[in-house]
């Protein structure tokens, strides 16, 4: 069942795409035959490779060479290739927790066994994943990440703990999957550098992301980005031949006119101020007790309920009030309660943002003013901010 404001679903917003230019680039790749015919190169078209290389140094701040990437059908073909490449039947690979929930699922096919490290407000929890591989020495093979952003919760990897989880995959001899995706979507200071670059050329950290949220998620571009030698050996494991050449075609035009650096300001931009809507309705409505912090990028903002309150008692009293959001119960790999909630602020419009939010902020004070004892004007921050008109 759909709700109207949907807070639940992880999707760009509809109106990120050039469509017109678009139009018009597709129209011409179809008419020149260009992007009639299958791939070839399992790595994938040549000049959207090269692109793309030109992307990762120039907005993503990371020289990158068109020779170490390999097209793929979205970013979750690219976690699947490299999980199935690197990892045996029974090694461990390490996720945050919580994490971008089908990747756990992914990581699974591959038969290794996922295991969940805490997710802590600037990143990963090394301890604990010091303490997970001593006590399963040369099991653990991978790492997967999102530090920058991160799906669900919007928390953001320190600089000092980016450098720290580099060194111990040269130490510990494991690798890295870094998740890129909401890298260039920082609506003010841009997170610290991504951790590909603290690996020196060791490399033990892998690149994967894509193009769906700074252009268009139909076009089910991804990629990766590794050192020649792993390359080859990812390569074995393409199950989909090439990937798309219409799409390599469109997006080769679209990246090579010089416009691009515009779309992804202008993306950032559209980001910024529905993620401002958000939390400025947030900031006006939300209980005191309700933990919450503003991402200052990417697409989530991560709530946590009080001990006395369940996730699922707010979603079904928010479904009657035509309000969807997603538990982020689904999040964790083993989840140990269900007092999260994760408010995805890019496919709304601000204005259905601000309903949403208020919305949703007098649920969970109406329920939490029952579990909690306190009187509903009790439990109401104090407002810095307007309440939602009309």
């Amino acid at each position: 069942m759909s709700y109207r404001l949907d807070l639940k679903t992880g999707y760009p917003s509809t109106t990120i795409a050039p469509l017109d230019r678009l139009s018009a680039i597709a129209s011409e790749v179809i008419a020149s035959g260009r992007g009639f015919q299958y791939g070839g190169d399992l790595r994938g078209h040549e000049g959207a490779r090269a692109q793309i290389a030109r992307y990762l140094t120039e907005v993503m701040h990371m020289p990158a060479e068109s020779s170490h990437l390999m097209l793929t059908t979205g970013a979750l073909t690219a976690i699947d290739i490299v999980c199935r490449t690197l990892t045996e039947p029974g090694d461990l690979v390490v996720v945050e927790d919580p994490t971008f929930f089908f990747a756990v699922d992914l990581l699974r096919m591959s038969r290794a066994q996922v295991v969940g490290v805490p997710m802590l407000a600037d990143g990963l929890d090394l301890d604990a994943l010091d303490r997970l591989i001593a006590a399963n020495p040369g099991r653990v093979k991978l790492v997967y990440t999102i530090p920058s952003f991160q799906n669900p919760t919007g928390y953001t990897m320190s600089d000092a703990k980016r450098a720290g989880l580099a060194k111990m995959a040269l130490e510990h001899d494991f690798y890295i999957l870094e998740d890129a995706t909401y890298e260039p979507l920082y609506f003010s200071t841009p997170p610290p550098p991504p951790l590909k670059t603290y690996d020196a050329g060791q490399g033990r950290v892998i690149v994967v992301a894509s193009m769906s949220k700074v252009l268009m998620p139909s076009l089910r571009l991804g990629w990766i980005w590794a050192n020649p030698a792993q390359m080859n050996a990812f390569l074995r494991y393409k199950s989909d031949a090439a990937s798309s050449r219409l799409t390599a075609e469109i997006l080769t035009d679209f990246m090579s006119d010089g416009h691009f650096m515009d779309q992804v300001t202008r993306v950032r931009e559209v980001y910024a101020r529905k993620h401002d809507a958000l939390v400025a309705t947030l900031r006006a409505n939300a209980p005191e007790w309700l933990s919450w912090h503003a991402p200052g990028g990417g697409f989530f903002i991560w709530a946590t309920l009080p001990k006395t309150m369940t996730a699922q008692a707010v979603i079904e009293r928010a479904h009657e009030r035509e309000v969807d959001v997603f538990s982020g119960r689904a999040s964790y790999v083993s989840p140990l309660d269900d007092r999260s909630l994760r408010l995805c602020f890019a496919l709304l419009d601000e204005s259905a943002l601000c309903e949403a939010g208020q919305t949703l902020c007098e649920v969970i004070t109406e329920i939490g003013s029952k579990s909690l004892g306190t009187q509903p004007g009790e439990t109401r921050r104090q407002r810095r901010g307007p309440r939602c008109e009309g």
